[in-house]
């Protein structure tokens, strides 16, 4: 559907028998889309939109950051860079005629990789099993000396390349994390993990949880803010077109 003006864009109404607010998401693969609940008014679109410029303006800038980062995606990065750790990796590039991609640190931060280089598909999926192999081994422990630190005892700590989310908990005591965690500043990796850890004590986001949060982690609220941009850091070879980072943008009332 059209905009009621240039600020707002095209947007596409998608009716939802399970929402019961309405939801607005941006996303690069489809732009503007409003979740509506079965039977809501679809006349009250436009003008909630008018209601929610600021933060289209937001999320249509994050989306356009997205959009520029895939047109580079298919191209072999040089560089890795890995703020959490804080490390530099340099990439070597070898197309070989072999059918699978090996990847071989030849020196300190310094990677050769090597097979059939011009299938985007191949060298994306070591990458990312490359990084999560990275992330489990810097993430796990982190999070288990934090564990002990704050006092908040854990069962154990699973790192995946997850698509949305930086981090959760589970009631059976697992800590999952998002390896892309390790492209964000060290002070907002920290925050993650203290959030999950005080979910083992409050499975919620009630008062008590964030007051427990900022016991351990006094800017929390800046940093909470801070982790909603983070995804801008993720580089777009790690994940498939149209796929959000983590913190994708979501607004809904």
């Amino acid at each position: 559907m059209k905009g009621p003006d240039s600020v707002i864009p095209d947007y596409t109404i998608r009716e939802s028998a399970r929402a019961k607010h309405v939801r607005f998401r941006v996303t690069v693969a489809d732009g503007l889309v409003v979740v509506i609940p079965k039977g809501f008014d679809r006349s009250l679109v436009p003008k909630l939109l008018e209601g929610k410029r600021a933060w289209l303006a937001r999320a249509l800038q994050h989306i356009q950051h997205h959009r520029q980062a895939m047109r580079v995606a298919d191209k072999p990065p040089m560089t890795i860079k890995l703020p959490t750790l804080d490390q530099v990796w340099r990439l070597d590039w070898i197309q070989t005629d072999k059918q699978t991609i090996t990847l071989v640190e030849t020196h300190p931060f310094e990677l050769q990789i090597c097979g059939p280089i011009n299938n985007t598909q191949a060298w994306q999926s070591a990458l990312r099993q490359w990084l999560v192999a990275q992330a489990r081994e810097a993430l796990v422990p982190w999070t288990n000396a934090l564990s002990c630190e704050l006092g908040i005892p854990i069962k154990r700590v699973v790192v995946r390349c997850q698509k949305t989310r930086w981090g959760s908990y589970s009631s059976k005591g697992t800590v999952s994390l998002n390896a892309q965690l390790l492209f964000v500043p060290r002070r907002l990796t920290r925050y993650v993990l203290i959030h999950e850890l005080c979910h083992a004590v409050h499975l919620n986001h009630s008062a008590r949880f964030w007051q427990l949060v900022e016991r351990w982690e006094p800017e929390a609220r800046t940093l909470r803010s801070e982790l909603r941009k983070a995804g801008e850091h993720v580089p777009g070879w790690l994940r498939p077109a149209g796929q959000p980072s983590a913190g994708a943008d979501r607004e809904s009332v």
